[in-house]
């Protein structure tokens, strides 16, 4: 009974940070579905692509490291900043690992979680949302739902699909969490 009591305890000191993680997805849905589809339609300007992420992450994080009252960073100035701020964010390991997709589904639900490729001067960035995995014929794994802008390819951004829609190869995914 008091094991019983301990975890009802538990669960109702963490629904206010899980009420708080889904209300800010929520709040910001327009935005992001917007943003993204602003993206896809993109022609030669593919500003709204470049400036996606860290108008994402000061949206829904209150995370502006990455953007300026001129211009956002680049998403493989994006990979370096967050690969090089370790006091800032924590490397969870790479994508092609269970255990870590697992982990950052888990953190999506109160924290920023990314997804980094960096890949011959190619950066790209995706942020993990919270919610169930989705199986993945393709990675073999089972995979959070992600948002995130290609520049390369704009039609294949993506909101609210699998991880592995943006990510040929998981291997070379490491995935990040906002300490």
């Amino acid at each position: 009974m008091k094991s019983l009591r301990m975890c009802g305890f538990a669960l109702l000191l963490l629904l206010p940070a899980l009420a708080s993680a889904q209300d800010t997805w929520s709040k910001n849905a327009s935005f992001l579905k917007s943003a993204i589809d602003d993206c896809s339609a993109a022609g030669r300007d593919r500003t709204t692509c470049r400036n996606f992420t860290g108008q994402a992450l000061n949206k829904l994080f209150g995370i502006a490291d990455f953007c300026t009252d001129s211009r956002c960073l680049m998403a493989v100035e994006i990979e370096w900043e967050i690969r090089n701020s370790p006091a800032k964010w924590g490397a969870l390991g790479a994508a092609n690992d269970q255990a870590v997709l697992d982990k950052a589904r888990e953190l999506a639900a109160t924290k920023a979680v990314v997804a980094i490729l960096n890949e011959e001067d190619r950066g790209q960035v995706a942020i993990i949302m919270p919610g169930a995995a989705i199986a993945s014929g393709k990675w073999g794994l089972k995979v959070p739902v992600a948002v995130g802008a290609r520049v390369d390819r704009p039609e294949a951004s993506v909101y609210a699909k699998g991880l592995n829609w943006l990510f040929a190869d998981p291997a070379k995914v490491t995935l990040y969490v906002r300490l």
